[in-house]
């Protein structure tokens, strides 16, 4: 018996020296990468500490524990399976500050190196507990793809010599993360993105916008046409390349860290830029590495046993990466049944962002009135309001109400109950969530009545921004939602 777990497992983990792919030949990189996790666990949850009250709290837009009572009678026994969480515990306010100030704690354990098989573990659980009952706020493709780098670094590193298939699994991750973020934009058959203009039109339209943005919006549309090619070369050419020697995972490097610099540099996209470096990190081979860090301590080998299951469970996450592959760009049903089972998990999830290119600034505003007559307006911290508010860079700090803002005008107000539950919220004089604004233009008293109105937002010139100080201007389109007030009790 245990000759024939020496076998599989040999089978599993071989790696002769002569492969340059070796996982040990990039261990620097890997327990590189590892502690830069726990920096960006650091990075995405210090600003929960300032909005999770507000948008999940009792008194929140989305209070997580009605979430799950409401779940409980519709999933009935299988609530567990959809929404796997630790808040079925516990979701008062008070467990909602522990989890946060647990994953920031954790987040900086990894970065120090202690024991990151079990803190990455630990990691994942919070973060999937608060992605899973998260709803509207947490549904961006960054939380997903933070959880499939953190199990693929938990594979990696749960064995020594390092898990094969593991790192099999998280260059795979990391060359479909690529891909599909440029296939997803020729697969939408949008025109724009097809005909080369649509960065032309994203510096405006991006859910935040920088100040850099206002500048590169002005330049010519050969320069958009050319930034929109060389995007598609990284995303859909260079990928194809990843599985070759140092000396090209070096250029690769290079190219995707600049892919992403240029991104950070015209927008605000949380920590999607951070965690993407991050991961390019293990791009690396330790020839280039050694000269500034030290290799990692060699350690005993792992029982064979151990190194069995763990490769097996390395295989199996490599194989859910191709199948999320092969569903995106084929978009076959095959392996739909498998992906589903795991979609709770968000361990193989779809990539992709701006597949399809919006060409309008669309923006609501709020107001409020106490008699009907005068009304007043709300202010949010970072999305587009006030016409002189310069776009300021917020990232990776993620204002998670100005970003959800940013979709309303693609959807009518019947088709946003967390919108609605907001403006209710706003009608109640809800503190918690009258914090997540700037401006809040009824401090004394709520107001009585509520309206949202639709406009078209649109930088304004050098000239007009020389005469008025504005950094925007803005054409009133019409009511987004229906004035609304709370009946007397």
């Amino acid at each position: 018996m245990s000759m024939h777990i020496a076998l599989a497992s040999f089978a599993l983990n071989w790696n002769p020296d002569w492969i340059a792919f070796n996982p040990e030949s990039y261990s620097i990189a890997i327990h590189l990468f590892t502690r830069l996790l726990g920096a960006i666990y650091v990075i995405a949850y210090v600003p929960f500490l300032f909005q999770i009250q507000g948008l999940f709290g009792k008194e929140g837009i989305l209070p997580i524990a009605e979430h799950l009572s409401s779940a409980k009678f519709s999933c009935g026994k299988k609530r567990y399976y959809y929404i796997p969480s630790l808040f079925w515990i516990n979701a008062s306010d008070t467990a909602l500050f522990a989890l946060v100030w647990s994953g920031i704690f954790l987040g900086i354990l990894l970065m120090f190196g202690v024991y990151p098989p079990v803190v990455l573990l630990l990691l994942y659980l919070i973060h999937l507990s608060l992605t899973s009952a998260g709803q509207d706020f947490l549904s961006f493709g960054w939380e997903t793809f933070l959880m499939e780098l953190t199990i693929a670094a938990f594979l990696i590193i749960s064995t020594a010599p390092l898990n094969f298939f593991g790192w099999l699994g998280l260059n795979f991750l990391l060359f479909r993360f690529h891909v599909e973020a440029g296939a997803s934009k020729l697969l939408s058959r949008d025109k724009n993105w097809r005909n080369l203009t649509a960065i032309a039109y994203h510096y405006l339209s991006q859910p935040l916008p920088n100040t850099t943005a206002w500048y590169f919006h002005k330049l010519p549309l050969w320069f958009h046409k050319l930034s929109t090619l060389l995007m598609f070369f990284v995303e859909l050419v260079v990928p194809f390349t990843l599985f070759s020697p140092p000396e090209v995972r070096l250029v690769i490097f290079v190219l995707f860290v600049g892919l992403q610099y240029s991104i950070w540099f015209t927008g605000n996209l949380s920590y999607l830029n951070y965690i993407t470096v991050a991961c390019c990190v293990i791009l690396l081979h330790n020839n280039y590495l050694e000269p500034f860090f030290a290799l990692p301590p060699i350690e005993a080998p792992s029982p064979l046993l151990w190194q069995f299951l763990m490769g097996c469970l390395g295989f199996a996450f490599l194989a859910l990466q191709v199948m999320a592959f092969y569903r995106t760009v084929s978009r076959s049903s095959l392996f739909y049944s498998i992906l589903r089972t795991v979609q709770p998990f968000h361990l193989a999830t779809p990539h992709g962002i701006f597949a399809v290119m919006t060409t309008k600034r669309y923006e609501i505003v709020i107001e409020g009135s106490a008699d009907g007559l005068e009304w007043k307006e709300y202010q949010f911290y970072y999305k587009a309001g006030e016409l002189s508010e310069r776009p300021k860079r917020v990232a990776p700090y993620q204002p998670r109400l100005d970003w959800q803002v940013w979709f309303l005008p693609f959807t009518n107000f019947e088709s946003e109950p967390w919108f609605q539950k907001f403006l209710v919220k706003l009608l109640q004089g809800s503190k918690p969530v009258l914090k997540l604004l700037k401006v809040n233009p009824f401090p004394d008293k709520p107001p009585q009545f509520i309206r949202v109105l639709f406009y078209d937002y649109e930088f304004t010139t050098s000239d007009e921004k020389k005469q008025t100080g504005n950094w925007w201007k803005r054409r009133l389109i019409g009511d987004y939602a229906p004035t609304i007030y709370l009946r007397p009790k």
